[in-house]
C-alpha cells in the first residue's frame, strides 16, 4: 500500500505542477495579467514550499516529498518572475 500511495503522491505532484502551465502561458502572452500578480503572495508561497522541502529532507528524510515541493517551487518562481519583470518594465 505504501508503494501505491508513493506512486500516487509523486504522480499527483507532477500533475499539480503541470496545472501551472496554462496560467504561466497567460502571463507569457498578457502584460496586463503579469502586473496583477501579487508578489507578496507568490513570494510567500515559495518561502513556505521551501520550508516543506527542508522538512522533507532533514526531518522526514523523504526525497519524494522534497521533489514534489521542488517542482511546485519551480512553477511558482516562474510566476513570480513574470510579476517582477512586469513591475520592472513599468519603471
Amino acid at each position: 500500500m505504501e508503494q501505491v500511495l508513493s506512486l500516487l503522491y509523486g504522480t499527483s505532484g507532477v500533475l499539480a505542477s503541470a496545472l501551472y502551465v496554462p496560467q504561466i502561458l497567460k502571463y507569457h502572452r498578457d502584460q496586463a495579467a503579469r502586473r496583477s500578480i501579487s508578489l507578496f503572495s507568490w513570494g510567500g508561497w515559495i518561502a513556505i514550499a521551501m520550508v516543506s522541502i527542508l522538512y522533507a529532507i532533514y526531518v522526514a528524510n523523504n526525497y519524494l516529498i522534497a521533489a514534489v515541493a521542488g517542482l511546485n517551487v519551480t512553477a511558482q518562481t516562474v510566476v513570480l518572475f513574470y510579476g517582477l519583470t512586469a513591475r520592472l518594465a513599468t519603471r
